[in-house]
């Protein structure tokens, strides 16, 4: 069965420790004296040479309301009236049948976009979600201190008992549900959590013990054995910080491309996958163009490109 799929973007980049005015997005959709390679101009190759079914609907825009949020301090707010934005575009999306690939913006975006899975396909249906978190960071900082872009696993999984959120029983993620892929950099009362709720988590030691392929496979031997859907969230800095720096918090000893590719291509590939997030990337940050081809080709594997 042919794929269909949307592209969001959704350059809300305003809760975490580097913070920009920039369209994160449009960074990838354009080309660039540093890069041979735009998403828009690809969207156009696939679409027009190879019959692929890929609309980019534009962004969800950070409305007045909530940049005022923003402006006076009160980032609680400002997210969560931009998730709900970004939710309602993602339920359009799941009701016309198609995938959506939302591109960030800072990971606190998640917020909206697994929301909107859990309301159309564990609330309307009774299906059961997996989510793949790739990350260097757990982002389920259950504490008042450090930054939101850190804590939408927390708000999701209503771990966080602070400044009001609570995310509807029916639309939680729930711990066991969650597979953490290349975690490296925990907070304390993260590493507590992770035990306390007994959430799988195959960090970098794990892979460094049974080797990347192997935990794939264990992966998506859990995924296809029990669960009727799942999603990708995948954070750029789950990538080798040594090489890949085009981001406010780089961190040394993770993924290589290849990896990021055999493990995006490998779970979209799934009849099971329903959409996927891609974040934290920032093109200016991009000095020499090399990120932003990744991220494009990390794309184009979701489509199904990977050779």
């Amino acid at each position: 069965m042919k794929k269909s799929f949307d592209i969001i973007g959704a350059p809300f980049n305003k809760l975490g420790c580097v913070t920009t005015e920039e369209n994160t997005v449009d960074g990838l959709r354009e080309m660039d004296e540093r890069s041979w390679v735009g998403l828009t101009d690809w969207v156009q190759v696939r679409t027009q040479r190879w019959a692929s079914d890929i609309v980019d609907l534009g962004d969800v825009a950070v409305t007045a309301e909530v940049k005022s949020f923003i402006d006076n301090g009160d980032k609680d707010k400002a997210l969560y009236h931009y998730a709900n934005d970004l939710k309602s575009t993602l339920l359009n999306s799941y009701q016309n049948n198609r995938i959506p690939i939302t591109i960030g913006g800072d990971h606190s975006i998640a917020v909206g976009t697994l929301q909107a899975t859990m309301e159309f396909y564990k609330k309307e249906q009774g299906k059961k979600v997996a989510v793949v978190w790739v990350d260097a960071h757990a982002d389920i900082n259950n504490g008042l201190d450090s930054n939101l872009h850190g804590k939408p696993l927390a708000l999701l999984m209503n771990q966080y008992p602070h400044n009001e959120w609570n995310i509807p029983t029916d639309l939680e993620v729930k711990p066991e549900d969650v597979y953490y892929i290349g975690v490296r950099d925990l907070m304390r009362n993260e590493f507590d959590l992770i035990n306390e709720l007994n959430i799988t988590n195959y960090d970098m030691p794990f892979i460094e013990k049974h080797g990347f392929n192997t935990v794939v496979e264990i992966l998506m031997a859990k995924l296809e054995q029990d669960y009727d859907h799942v999603y990708l969230s995948f954070d750029y800095d789950a990538l080798d910080g040594s090489i890949f720096r085009a981001c406010a918090t780089p961190n040394v000893g993770g993924l290589t491309a290849r990896e990021a590719l055999h493990l995006v291509h490998t779970i979209s590939s799934s009849p099971k996958f329903v959409g996927a997030d891609f974040v934290e990337y920032m093109p200016e940050l991009d000095e020499n163009g090399v990120s932003k081809e990744l991220i494009v080709k990390l794309i184009d594997a979701v489509w199904g490109f990977r050779a």
